[in-house]
C-alpha cells in the first residue's frame, strides 16, 4: 500500500474514532459537558468539547497500533506454529472471553456490588466481535473466520485494557463502542486500501521496492 492510501486509512480511522466517542460523550456527560452548550457557555463547553475529542483520538490511534501488531503477528503465527495457528487463536479467543467475563468484570462488578453493572461488557464485545468477523469472511473469498474472531475479541480485548475505568461507568461507554467500532473497520476496509492503491499503480505504471521483492519471491 503507497504512502498515499496509509495515510488516508491512518486519518479515517482516527475520525471515525473521534467521531463515535464524541457523539457517545455529549449523551453520557450531559450534566458536565453537554448541558453548557445549551446554556450559551460556550467557553466551558469547547474545553469539554476539546477533550473529548482528544480522547476519540487517542482511542483510534491505539486502534491503529493494536491492528498493525496484528498484523505482524498473525503471518509470523502462521509461519511458526502452521496448522496448528488456527488452533492457538482459538485457545487465546476462550482465554479472552474468560478474562473479560470472569477475571475482569465479574469479580469487579461483585467488589462493587453490582456485578450486571460491568457484566455487558464482554457480552458487546462477544457479540459484536462475532458478528464482524462473520461479516469478514462473508465478503472474503478464502476463510478468514477465525483470524478475523481472533483479532475482534482478543485483540480487541488487549486494546481496551489501558481505557476502562471501572470507577466510572461514562469512561466505559466512550471506550468500549469506539474500540470495537474502529477495529472492525480496519478490518473490513483495509482490503479496499490496498486494491485501490494497486490499482492507481497499475494506471501509473508505478512499481515500488516492495512489488520488485515481490516479484523475485514469485
Amino acid at each position: 500500500m503507497t504512502s498515499k492510501y496509509l495515510v488516508k486509512f491512518y486519518f479515517v480511522t482516527l475520525l471515525i474514532g473521534a467521531g463515535i466517542t464524541t457523539a457517545i460523550s455529549l449523551v453520557t456527560e450531559y450534566d458536565t459537558v453537554t448541558k453548557y452548550l445549551f446554556e450559551a457557555q460556550f467557553g466551558d463547553f469547547l474545553v469539554g468539547f476539546t477533550f473529548m475529542l482528544g480522547y476519540g483520538l487517542l482511542i483510534a490511534t491505539v486502534s491503529q497500533v493494536v491492528f498493525y501488531i496484528y498484523l505482524f503477528i498473525h503471518p509470523l503465527g502462521m509461519g511458526i506454529f502452521r496448522r496448528a495457528w488456527p488452533y492457538i487463536q482459538l485457545l487465546l479467543i476462550m482465554y479472552a472471553i474468560f478474562d473479560l467475563f470472569y477475571l475482569r468484570f465479574r469479580q469487579v462488578g461483585i467488589d462493587h456490588g453490582s456485578t450486571w453493572s460491568f457484566i455487558w461488557i464482554p457480552i458487546i464485545v462477544v457479540i459484536a466481535g462475532t458478528g464482524f468477523a462473520y461479516y469478514k469472511n462473508m465478503i472474503t473469498e478464502s476463510n478468514v473466520f477465525i483470524s478475523s474472531l481472533f483479532f475482534m475479541i482478543f485483540m480487541t480485548s488487549l486494546t481496551l485494557l489501558p481505557f476502562i475505568s471501572v470507577e466510572d461507568t461514562n469512561w466505559i461507554y466512550r471506550s468500549v463502542f469506539t474500540v470495537i467500532l474502529t477495529n472492525a473497520y480496519q478490518l473490513i476496509r483495509l482490503p479496499k486500501y490496498i486494491e485501490d492503491s494497486e490499482q492507481e499503480k497499475r494506471e501509473r505504471g508505478r512499481i515500488t521496492r516492495s512489488d520488485i521483492n515481490e516479484q523475485k519471491r514469485e
